[in-house]
């Protein structure tokens, strides 16, 4: 396969949400959903490295990430809502999912294996 040259590449991956597990104590479950991601421009991706290690308190830091996750992804799919429906993506419902520390986690970590050239991964 020959490589396509874009200046704003844009590609699905898929995200495992590890979470507690509501019905069953102790117990992790794994839940999927696919991103859009379009990476930043390396140019841009080292400014805002620059800017976040300016920053100096855990508040400032963590609104610089939610800023940067919600630069990168640009939509999702499979994602439902508590009565089964389909939940739009918007950069609005996105920052209120990223409150949640495992989707964060789940989020970053796909895009740090994609960025990294890793496949992704099957299975629980």
């Amino acid at each position: 396969m020959k490589f396509i040259l874009t200046d704003r590449p844009r590609y699905w991956w898929p995200v495992i949400v590890r979470m507690p597990d509501e019905k069953e104590a102790g117990k992790i479950k794994a839940q999927t959903l696919k991103v859009l991601f379009e990476p930043q421009p390396r140019e841009e991706a080292i400014k805002a490295q620059e800017a976040y290690s300016k920053l100096t308190t855990e508040r400032e830091r963590a609104e610089h990430e939610k800023a940067q996750l919600t630069e990168i992804v640009k939509d999702w799919d499979d994602v439902i809502g508590a009565n089964n429906s389909p939940v739009a993506f918007s950069a609005e419902v996105f920052t209120v999912a990223l409150e949640q520390r495992w989707f964060r986690d789940g989020v970053y970590l796909a895009y740090t294996r994609s960025l990294n050239g890793e496949e992704a991964q099957t299975g629980n």
